[in-house]
């Protein structure tokens, strides 16, 4: 609302006409319609203000619900645990996003990606390759033609040449004895047995989506795993704080964080994980990317759950 500039003046004496003296009664009329006009905008601005954060706040909803979905899953022989954090830098979610689905074949589908950059531009992104990789997924496209398609979506909807996603696909068929992984640029895994747990690089990690669009690398490869076993997937923000003034907690940080709670279960795990990488960090900026997490098993033992 525009103020007029004369009415926003400090109330003054209004003079009786043909006198020279102040008229106290028109005084007071005049200093009467200033403050119902500044009650009338403080309440207009107090309910554009009401107004403005619903529509942040269902935004913020609708944004988290685009990138962050529930698993899908069709039984419960398999556990799928979720986490995610927000940077310290923005309050809000950005390019980071997974999904989970189980097809009617019993075969469980992961993605795990993050998109370059921070801000509703790179969310939005993000939000649109996951809702591709689920609609790819549940029509049976193979993990390669997937990230075939995700590039192609990326390279159209990106608003900047030098956004590119890194991303994981994972497929775990339902006899539990392996896991076919695609990588295009991503960090390792976590992998978890029997109480250990150790760092997992797939044999041949391909190049990141939008990079050199069309020239896209990836191969399948695929992990061998055990009864119970789990598979643990996370962004580089969980490991690229800094500890020190010159030094990250790095990826061997983070395996040392992961050994110290081995004996934790899917939920408890992934939660240690954040607070010790977070505690870590706050003296020289906190985390500053976002984390998301997935904690992926077969028919895990259930108190390790």
């Amino acid at each position: 609302m525009v103020v007029d500039a004369v009415s926003a003046m400090p109330p003054a004496a209004v003079w009786r006409p043909g006198t020279g003296r102040p008229d106290p009664a028109r005084a007071d009329r005049r200093t009467l319609g200033q403050t119902v006009r500044l009650a009338m905008e403080r309440q207009h601005m107090e309910r554009f203000r009401a107004e403005t954060g619903s529509v942040l706040s269902y935004d913020s909803t609708s944004l988290e619900r685009g990138l962050l979905p529930a698993p899908t899953l069709r039984g419960d022989g398999f556990t799928a645990v979720s986490r995610y954090e927000p940077g310290r830098s923005h309050p809000l979610l950005s390019g980071d996003f997974y999904d989970v689905v189980q097809t009617e074949d019993s075969r469980v589908h992961v993605i795990l990606g993050d998109v370059s950059g921070h801000g509703p531009a790179e969310a939005a992104l993000a939000v649109q390759l996951r809702v591709a990789w689920r609609t790819a997924a549940l029509c049976g496209t193979t993990q390669l033609a997937q990230l075939e398609v995700l590039e192609r979506i990326l390279t159209a909807e990106r608003s900047d040449d030098d956004t590119y996603a890194t991303v994981v696909s994972l497929v775990f068929p339902p006899e539990a004895t392996s896991a076919t992984v695609v990588n295009a640029g991503h960090p390792g895994m976590l992998h978890r047995r029997s109480g250990q747990v150790r760092w997992v690089e797939p044999p041949r990690t391909g190049i990141a989506l939008g990079l050199f669009p069309g020239l896209g690398d990836w191969s399948v490869t695929e992990m061998e795993l055990a009864p119970h076993d789990s598979v643990v997937l996370f962004t580089d923000g969980l490991f690229e704080g800094r500890t020190e003034r010159s030094a990250r907690l790095g990826e061997e940080g983070l395996l040392r964080l992961a050994t110290r709670h081995a004996h934790l279960g899917s939920q408890k795990f992934v939660d240690a994980l954040v607070a010790g990488a977070t505690s870590m960090a706050p003296p020289y900026g906190g985390l500053v990317d976002d984390v998301a997490l997935l904690h992926l098993g077969w028919n895990q033992n259930p108190s390790l759950s």
